[in-house]
């Protein structure tokens, strides 16, 4: 690619080039590293480019790929902004990969980068040189990632690099978003150069899908029409833009809203909110609004249903492309982004509602309604809490409002309890301030994010929520290692109930009268005895605490943040809970 408007860097290499271009995005800050022997010449143009400037593209050293893409994953959620990852050729990539599908599955962009095993031996510099490079070659290194990511692509020469690293990012940003992966052979970033050319193109990516005018005039005839709408969200808080639009549909129809909670979507404590049990309200509904979520309920159909019953799905792909087998039809699927489709589709409602009379009436016998049902929803939850709060070993809920009552207005909540309820116990008003399991579920995600998120979210106040088994997925020695390398404070709260709760409720799914409910034995769950998490951590620097008391445990979560907030420094609080196999 030629052009006459190229601004040219003097640079020595293909590695120095690449990091030149890299640079030249102007979106990416950190790049992840866990380095390998493919990577002499980036290690070595880091260091003889290194700069002062605290605005720089800064390496972030991390002992695993998971851990890294999932830091990787968290930056993202508070900036939108994709970073870099920097893996070690094959065996680096079968490490990252669990955490690329998460990204993947949450359409999250990442930008994967790993080196290839040198492909010459002896011909040119930075050929094969030890055991390792014969044994980990691949045939097509990228056929590991390819079905979870966007695009891929091994470099074949250094010349075209920046209209290869713009394509990238551009790929990545635009909808639906995700990773995109990149694999660089050593010979190629040992090349001589002299010069690299910086484009002067646009790198925005390509506009957003705004829903058709007809589709909208359908769906807003259809809601406005029903008797007993529901709207039914997932991820759509993934733009937090969105969310006041969300709010405002609502509010303009009285619609209420039941959630996922992967993201806040929709602010818990509004009275238009009736909870997560989608089922629950769905069975009573004629118009079923779903945006943006996958996963409605399980498994699929609508025998639950009324026979009357429409489903509006708005969503960039409601037919789901990307996942093999699917079947939740709709009578009316619209492709659109929300944060843009959703404000259009209110002002059709809003003008068809100034033209209908007496329609007011209605809608505000439903919100009288709705906003009873959400009364009752959180006296229900409140008793639950009051119920269990002296239990020992500690309940979950008691776990889940304990940090509920230690957020305030700067708390970001990093959610992998998986079968404890937390973010449906808690408060959640802001967008932005609650991200959940990835909806590929590969657990050890949750420390990693919270590190991401702090490092993209530096003045607030971070908070990891595990379950001890995600907890030993996320290669914590790893992730506590590089919060106290880089000085980067968080709360960490174990969940620590000895087992894969999650396994055992599987089972009992399938099998209710089995062998393993009927002996309480279900093999291959148990996770005792429990580590002391809190000596990995403390291994690292941390401040950590064993707790068993639920009456101590209010007062350990606030010492535990008082440590992070004066100290700058990690902590970790390891809350003893129930087995569900006791």
């Amino acid at each position: 690619m030629v052009e006459k408007n190229a601004t040219t860097i003097p640079v020595a290499n293909g590695a120095e080039a690449f990091l030149e271009q890299v640079r030249a995005l102007g979106a990416v800050r950190y790049l992840f590293a866990n380095t390998g022997t493919d990577h002499g010449p980036i290690i070595e143009a880091l260091a003889k480019t290194a700069k002062e400037d605290p605005t720089d593209l800064q390496p972030i050293v991390v002992p695993h790929e998971m851990a890294a893409v999932s830091m990787a994953h968290g930056y993202y959620n508070v900036t939108q902004k994709p970073q870099m990852v920097l893996v070690h050729t094959l065996p680096g990539t079968a490490n990252a990969l669990g955490g690329i599908i998460n990204a993947q599955s949450c359409n999250v962009p990442i930008f994967l980068v790993a080196g290839r095993t040198p492909i010459t031996e002896g011909e040119l510099r930075g050929g094969k040189s030890q055991n390792i490079h014969w044994r980990q070659e691949s045939r097509d290194q990228g056929s590991l990632v390819r079905e979870f990511v966007k695009w891929d692509y091994e470099l074949r020469t250094n010349h075209n690099l920046a209209a290869v690293v713009a394509r990238a990012y551009k790929i990545a940003m635009s909808e639906p978003r995700g990773p995109v992966y990149l694999t660089l052979p050593r010979e190629w970033l040992c090349q001589p150069l002299e010069f690299t050319q910086r484009f002067s193109g646009s790198l925005a990516p390509a506009t957003k899908t705004q829903a058709d005018q007809a589709s909208l005039e359908k769906s807003a005839e259809l809601l406005i029409g029903a008797e007993s709408p529901l709207i039914v969200t997932k991820y759509l808080g993934r733009n937090p833009e969105a969310v006041a639009h969300l709010v405002e549909l609502a509010e303009l129809l009285s619609i209420p809203v039941a959630q996922q909670l992967n993201h806040l979507n929709f602010p818990t404590d509004h009275p238009l909110y009736v909870g997560t049990h989608t089922v629950k309200h769905a069975k009573n509904a004629d118009v079923l609004f779903f945006i943006d979520i996958d996963v409605p309920w399980e498994p699929p159909g609508r025998n639950l249903l009324r026979a009357d019953a429409k489903i509006i799905h708005l969503e960039r792909d409601p037919l789901f492309t990307a996942i093999p087998g699917w079947g939740f039809a709709a009578d009316l699927a619209v492709t659109g982004c929300s944060e843009i489709s959703l404000p259009v589709l209110t002002s059709i409602i809003r003008a068809k509602l100034a033209a209908v009379a007496g329609s007011r009436t209605k809608l505000d016998e439903r919100r009288k309604k709705t906003e009873a049902e959400h009364r009752a929803m959180i006296r229900e939850l409140e008793a639950g809490v009051e119920a269990v709060k002296d239990q020992r070993p500690i309940s979950p809920l008691w776990v889940s409002k304990c940090i509920g009552d230690v957020m305030d207005e700067t708390t970001i909540l990093v959610n992998e309890t998986v079968t404890s309820r937390l973010a449906e116990t808690i408060r959640l008003t802001r967008p932005g301030c609650q991200f959940g399991t990835p909806m590929a579920g590969h657990l050890g995600w949750g420390l990693g994010a919270a590190i991401g998120t702090k490092l993209g979210a530096p003045q607030a106040t971070v908070i990891a929520a595990e379950g001890d088994g995600a907890y030993m997925f996320s290669a914590p020695t790893a992730c506590h290692f590089t919060a106290q390398k880089y000085r980067i404070p968080f709360l960490t709260v174990v969940y620590n109930n000895q087992a894969w709760n999650a396994s055992i409720n599987a089972a009992r799914g399938l099998y209710p009268d089995g062998v393993a409910e009927r002996t309480r034995n279900f093999p291959g769950t148990d996770l005792s005895p429990s580590p002391q998490f809190e000596l990995t951590a403390r291994a690292c620097g941390a401040y950590a605490v064993r707790v068993e008391d639920p009456g101590e445990l209010p007062g350990a979560l606030q010492r535990a943040l008082k440590v992070v907030k004066e100290e700058q420094r990690q902590a970790l609080v390891n809350a003893i809970c129930k087995s569900p196999l006791a």
